[in-house]
């Protein structure tokens, strides 16, 4: 990268991580007003509270995806080995996105095999995939609906995390394009899609980059599945494109 798009990028996270502060704030005295620990709440303002909560995790999301897309842009995304228990980011995952779940009434059924091996991944980058896909399925699916994310072993050398919604599905001439970067403002959003924005992308490049695989399997009126393979044991590591 230039040392032009090197500033900007710094720049950037530079003020991402400023808008941090203020957000973990938010969140903080949220949930200290929803714990009922200053006064008993109505109905209706543990309701608006909740709106809050989302938005301001959103918000949060939406600030892990920028510094992600400048990483890659830049040509700057470093990722950290470690061994990681993938049940329990899954877990981690769903904890951030709850909210959104909760508000659209719409649950979430696990599939976790038992005995799973630890991987060698980035456990920040595996996070972000599997919110990604979370976020996706609640925004694709019908409220009072149920999201199913399953997690199985795929040979020894493998482990599968699949996500299937109940939405309306997506059409066979879209479904080449849900990894592509979708912007409002130059082309259709994607029918049966919950991303609206870069999500899916980041989830492609970071998938990739630690030597793994990720697709969509769907029809009309049925819903999507998305699948990402990911390797027990780390490749050599890659630079991420999306």
């Amino acid at each position: 990268a230039s040392p032009e798009t090197q500033s900007q990028s710094a720049v950037i996270v530079s003020l991402a991580q400023d808008l941090r502060q203020p957000m973990s704030s938010i969140v903080g005295y949220t949930d200290l007003l929803l714990g009922e620990s200053v006064g008993i709440l109505g109905a209706l303002q543990r309701t608006f509270l909740d709106r809050i909560k989302a938005s301001t995790q959103r918000m949060g999301a939406v600030l892990d995806d920028l510094i992600r897309v400048t990483a890659i842009d830049a040509g700057e995304l470093q990722l950290e080995r470690q061994s990681i228990e993938l049940a329990e980011v899954i877990e981690d995952s769903f904890t951030s996105v709850s909210t959104q779940f909760r508000e659209k009434s719409t649950s979430l059924r696990m599939d976790i095999a038992d005995d799973l091996p630890t991987i060698e991944a980035d456990r920040d980058a595996i996070h972000q995939i599997i919110s990604q896909l979370l976020t996706n399925a609640c925004a694709a699916s019908p409220p009072n609906s149920e999201v199913v994310l399953s997690l199985q072993p795929q040979s020894d050398d493998y482990l599968l995390i699949s996500v299937r919604d109940l939405g309306g599905g997506i059409s066979p001439e879209d479904q080449g394009r849900v990894f592509a970067r979708l912007h409002r403002a130059d082309r259709p959003l994607i029918q049966g899609l919950g991303d609206t924005g870069v999500g899916l992308s980041i989830a492609k490049a970071l998938t990739e980059a630690q030597g793994g695989r990720i697709w969509v399997n769907s029809d009309l009126g049925s819903g999507s599945t998305f699948s990402v393979l990911l390797p027990v044991t780390q490749p050599a590591p890659a630079r991420a494109e999306a």
